[in-house]
């Protein structure tokens, strides 16, 4: 991981690029992405999203942007990109490890991250929204050389897993790699059946968790697109359970989640009953997530008994008790 001073430097650089007056710039977290707070001298506030090198490439980032740019033009509150000076929204940086990193610079959005212990019923407003974002998605002519990544069985969990390999992941040993080998034949036959048509599979933000999101009042504001994909409509409630999907609320979070989507998009029964094999699958990919990044605070942070627990939902994932008897 680029060091704190380096990552100064780069934000520095990058904010040369636009028409900002002696911005102050503060580094608020480091994730995958380097995120800063930018101050003006005049009172305004932006976002400065430092890339991690060779995630995404340029095209990548782009299409990101022009889906947010659509999302904008519909009124939902999404990230807004913010030009340079030379139009561009997207920089290019080396930094001083020699590997290049793009910038994006993002107007400020208001409002705080919600904890677990959020009232249920903000899923109520958070299904709302999602149905809204999936209405988009779906009535939304892409632009030519739109691209982005496709969140799948071999991209999620599979041999060309992004986020790592769960079979390094701490706490699986033979035991538990037969047991999650097991979940996720099933969860592929059971994916192969629901299938990949239009109205089940499409363009979603694809890691709506609580993380992601910033609460203000009334207000539930969507962030931090940079993993928005092509994958199943689905899966955005999936993620929204993200790291907690034993917490006892989280049947609240699901019933609430879905009336809210009911508002404004339509779920059949097929939809409902293939969420057990999205959730449990994006367990998994989370468990791998965390041998990638163990040694971090927010892993560390998981618990030490966080992956005996994915192992109990696995098995209750093979009894068909997930989101049933968890918690």
């Amino acid at each position: 991981m680029t060091d704190h001073a380096s990552l100064h430097h780069l934000a520095r650089m990058a904010l040369a690029a636009y028409p900002l007056h002696d911005a102050r710039s503060h580094l608020i977290s480091i994730s995958e992405n380097a995120m800063f707070r930018v101050d003006t001298a005049q009172g305004a506030r932006y976002a400065l999203r430092l890339h991690r090198p060779g995630y995404h490439d340029a095209a990548e980032i782009g299409s990101e942007l022009a889906w947010l740019d659509a999302l904008h033009a519909t009124g939902l509150e999404v990230p807004h990109p913010v030009p340079g000076l030379d139009g561009s929204r997207i920089r290019t940086l080396t930094g001083p490890d020699g590997l290049p990193r793009h910038a994006v610079l993002f107007a400020w959005m208001e409002g705080t991250e919600p904890t677990p212990d959020i009232d249920p019923v903000a899923f109520n407003r958070l299904g709302h929204i999602t149905a809204r974002l999936h209405g988009q998605s779906r009535a939304w002519t892409r632009p030519a050389g739109f691209v982005r990544k496709a969140w799948i069985p071999a991209t999620m969990t599979g041999p060309d897993a992004l986020w790592g390999q769960w079979r390094a992941a701490p706490g699986v040993d033979a035991s538990a790699r037969d047991l999650i080998t097991h979940c996720l034949e099933r969860v592929g036959t059971e994916l192969a059946a629901y299938g990949m048509q239009p109205h089940r599979f499409g363009l979603i933000h694809a890691d709506l968790r609580l993380a992601n999101l910033l609460v203000s009042g009334a207000h539930t504001r969507l962030i931090d697109f940079d993993d928005c994909g092509l994958s199943w409509f689905m899966q955005d409630l999936a993620a929204a359970l993200s790291f907690h999907e034993d917490h006892p609320q989280v049947p609240r979070w699901v019933d609430h989640w879905l009336t809210g989507y009911g508002r404004h998009g339509q779920l059949d029964s097929a939809d409902l009953d293939i969420l057990p094999a999205l959730v449990i699958q994006r367990r998994i990919q989370l468990l791998a997530w965390t041998g990638t990044h163990r040694n971090t605070q927010q892993v560390q942070s998981l618990g030490k008994d966080w992956p005996a627990r994915t192992l109990d939902l696995c098995r209750a994932w093979e009894r068909g008790r997930l989101l049933r008897d968890i918690g």
